[in-house]
Parts: C-alpha cells; structure tokens; sequence
C-alpha cells in the first residue's frame, strides 16, 4: 500500500483531519492478500491436520504445499512490505543459527542434528510471513479463528475416537502424545475464551462455549499433569483479568462446579497420576505407570542438567539427548532440552524469544485507549504464554512450531495497539505530522 497516495495521508498532510471512509480505507488497505490466505490454509493443514484423520487425504502434503504457496508470493511482494523485524525474530534468527553451529561439534550424531535443524529452521520464513502478512485485528482473529477451531476439532474428534490404555490420545500424529495435547489444547483455550468474547453473535458465543467444555474435558482425558497444572494456571490467569479486575464475580461459582464435573466425570485417570507421584509403584497397572513416570522424569531432569554442564557452549546437538539419556526418551523438559542440545547460549536466545513477548504485553497494556478487543486478546495471550512457561516445563516442544505462534500472536497484537495509538494522536493533534503517524502505523 503506497501511503503518500491515499486519502488519509492527504488529509494529515494538510493538517485536516480525515474522514471516516478515508479513515477506514486505509485501515482496510493492507496488502499480501494472496500471502495471508495462503497463510490461512498453512494454519489450518497444521493445527487440524487433515490428512491424518480424513481417508484418503494421507497422501496429501498439505503444509508442505502451502508453505510453497505463501513463500512464492511473499518473495513476489517484497515490494509492498514495510520491513522492520522485531526483536524477537532476530533473537529467533540467532538461536537458528547457534543451533546450526552446534551440528559439526555434535559428538552424538551429526546427521540426525542436521535433520532436526533442517526442520527447526523451517519456522523462522513462517514467522517472517505471520509478521509482514498480518497487520490488522480483522487477520489476526482470522488466524486465532483457525488455530482454536482446529485444535477444537482435533480435540473433540479425539475423545470419539482415540482413547488408549486410559488416556486420551491425539488424532493426528502430531498430537499421539497425550502430554503434547493436553498442552495445545490448554494453550487455545484462552483464545477460544476470547473469541467467544468477542463475537457478536450469540450462536457464535454458544458455539465456542461447548467448544471450551469439550476441550477441557479432552485435556482432562489426557491424564497429563503437566498439562492439568498448566489448564490451572491459564485459568487463574483468565479469573484474575476477567472476574476479579472486570468485576464479574459471579464467573468465580462456575470454577468449582466446573472442576467438581470434570473430576468425578473424567478425571480417574488424572487422579490417580497425582497421587502416585510421590509414592512407590503400587500393585494397580496405572498407578504403577504414574509412579514410575515421574522416577523416568526426575532421572531425566537431572541427565539433562548432566549433559548441560559436560557441553556447556554447544550441547549434543538438536534431537541428540534421546540417545546421551540411555533409555532413548526426551527431556520432557523444553528449557533443558534447549540447553542439553544446544547449548547454554541456545538457552539463553530461548529465553529471551520470550521474554520479548513479555515485553510486548507489558506495551500492549500501557495503550490506554487500546480497544476492548485489544484488551481481551491481551489478556488471552498472557494467559496463554503463561500455560505455555509452566507446560513446556514437562514437556519437550522447543522445536514445534505452536509456540512461537504465540509469540508472534503477541508482536502482532503490540503492532495493532500501537496503531490505534497513532490514529488517536493524529485525531488529537491540531498540526499532524505525516512522518510520525507513518512510522508509529508501520514502524
């Protein structure tokens, strides 16, 4: 979109204020359509993952398809784009390519750290793409849209369908973990929350409320204790912003009937992976698998602290600690599998990826005349990001894609705040300047 050739930037530059029509053509004018909808199809092929759960689709690479698609159109609009990365991605570019660096000094298996990292760096054009494709709150919902009716789907089709020795498991491949879909689900449940906020039709707000139960009733289902502490913290999260800060007491009686169903109507599994934790394996099956799930987990904290402090600077090499553990299992633990296999610098990127996002909400909250949209998506996110620091905890996923679509979530929603700022400065200010507006709009 050329700036100096639309109404509104006339209007500023001649120190009038503009029209609502110019107002909201210009808001409406954000380019890379083709760009965004590829992007679009991108998120659905990977949140729903078609091809694993529809016949006759399994020969279909639908990521790998789309993710050609938007890449060959964003390199044939290079022209239209405002370029300015955030900090994040730099420190996302760096960690990439610190953990490229760790591939010939791996002393495990430098081929399989190759291949990891072949797949790891894949994320980095799709946040560049995420970055410059969506710019507005109507294609950022769009895309949380997507995310949260995936994960809805995936998540209720499961329980018809995938339940195993007692715990729910995923459809798709990429969710047969129980632990890793209990954690995507707890991680979308904000954004569903917010959406169904947000809607202005009440089918819509009865549509993503049945969603939210399902959900959480699947996460349940999961027996993940990660993912069960990770659901607490997300909805004390939600409570704190909502029920406490919004003066909506009342959402405070729904918690313990909702908790008092879950657990009677689905949680046996899950109570039973608590109580063993601490005791030795009892004479039940699934007490017995509790108990000695969380001994194989203390152990593999602890190897991998080990393997940290025996290569310090560049770690065994990404994917490589399954092998250094003797008993070919991950970390279950995202910020030691970062450091075990790449390093303490890869750590320390790592960290800072998301402490930027912080940083981000921290600015999204301090817009004072930031919508109410802005402000419920704000507050889903944190929410969010917040399951996501406590989840990751049990769970080795640094090298999926999901979590750095939370933090591009909020990068993207930090650039909209500031927006609506500029538009509010130009409209108070009797001599606004174009080159400022301009710069605060696109950065």
């Amino acid at each position: 979109m050329d700036l100096s050739s639309s109404s509104f930037e006339q209007s500023v530059e001649a120190g009038r204020p503009a029209s609502k029509a110019d107002t909201k053509r210009f808001r409406r004018g954000e380019p890379l359509r083709i760009v965004y909808i590829g992007l679009i199809l991108f998120m659905v092929a990977y949140f729903a993952r078609p091809e694993d759960w529809t016949p006759g689709l399994a020969a279909v690479p639908f990521a790998k398809i789309t993710g050609v698609m938007i890449v060959l159109a964003l390199l044939f609009s290079f022209n239209t784009i405002h370029w300015h990365m955030p900090q994040e991605v730099l420190f996302l570019a760096l960690l990439i390519l610190q953990l490229w660096l760790t591939v010939p000094f791996s002393t495990v298996w430098k081929t399989g750290a190759f291949y990891m990292m072949l797949y790891f760096s894949k994320i980095l054009p799709l946040v560049i793409v995420m970055y410059a494709a969506v710019r507005s709150m109507k294609r950022l919902r769009g895309i949380l849209v997507v995310q949260g009716a995936s994960i809805a789907s995936v998540a209720i089709a499961s329980i018809f369908v995938s339940k195993a020795d007692g715990r729910l498991q995923g459809i798709a491949v990429a969710y047969g973990n129980s632990n890793d879909l209990a954690l995507v689900i707890v991680l979308s449940l904000p954004l569903c929350l917010a959406l169904a906020l947000t809607s202005g039709s009440i089918w819509k707000k009865l549509g993503w409320t049945v969603a939210m139960f399902l959900m959480v009733y699947a996460s349940i289902l999961t027996a993940s204790r990660g993912g069960a502490i990770a659901l607490t913290v997300v909805t004390l999260i939600c409570l704190w912003h909502l029920a406490i800060k919004g003066r909506r007491f009342y959402l405070l009686m729904l918690v313990p009937v909702a908790v008092m169903i879950a657990w009677l109507y689905g949680g046996s599994s899950l109570r039973t992976r608590f109580e063993q934790i601490n005791t030795a394996p009892a004479t039940d099956t699934r007490g017995s698998e509790a108990s000695a799930s969380a001994q194989q987990r203390k152990e593999l904290l602890l190897q991998s602290l080990r393997v940290t402090a025996q290569h310090p600077l560049f770690g065994v090499g990404p994917g490589n600690f399954p092998i250094v553990s003797g008993v070919w299992r991950a970390s279950h633990n995202s910020y030691t599998q970062m450091s075990s296999e790449g390093g303490i610098p890869a750590l320390v990127l790592y960290l800072l990826i998301f402490w930027r996002s912080i940083t981000n909400l921290r600015e999204v909250r301090q817009c004072r005349k930031a919508s109410k949209q802005i402000r419920l998506f704000s507050m889903a996110l944190s929410a969010s990001l917040a399951g996501y620091f406590v989840g990751s905890f049990f769970t080795s996923v640094a090298y999926q894609l999901f979590p750095y679509c939370f933090v591009v979530y909020i990068g993207i929603l930090r650039l909209i705040a500031k927006r609506e700022q500029a538009f509010s400065i130009r409209a108070a200010s009797p001599q606004p300047n174009s080159t400022e507006v301009g710069e605060l709009i696109w950065e």
